[in-house]
């Protein structure tokens, strides 16, 4: 009987220890973090793609053409 119990006591705290383990919780919520930014980022360049690459021509044009 008390090894069964002995068992059960080992066996609650080894559950207990993996609920209350937090290793890795922070790199997962930097990689949301970071996933956050590059999606609202691609957003924007989607968003304004048109006017993003006009103005880009024109710098680019007019850099060429001061030599």
């Amino acid at each position: 009987m008390k090894n069964v119990q002995l068992k059960l006591i080992q066996t609650r705290l080894r559950v207990q220890n993996f609920l209350a383990d937090e290793r890795g919780d922070t790199n997962f919520i930097s990689i949301l973090i970071i996933l956050g930014i590059v999606l609202a980022v691609a957003l924007v360049f989607i968003a304004f793609k048109d006017q993003i690459v006009g103005a880009a021509s024109e710098k680019v044009s007019a850099f060429l053409e001061s030599f």
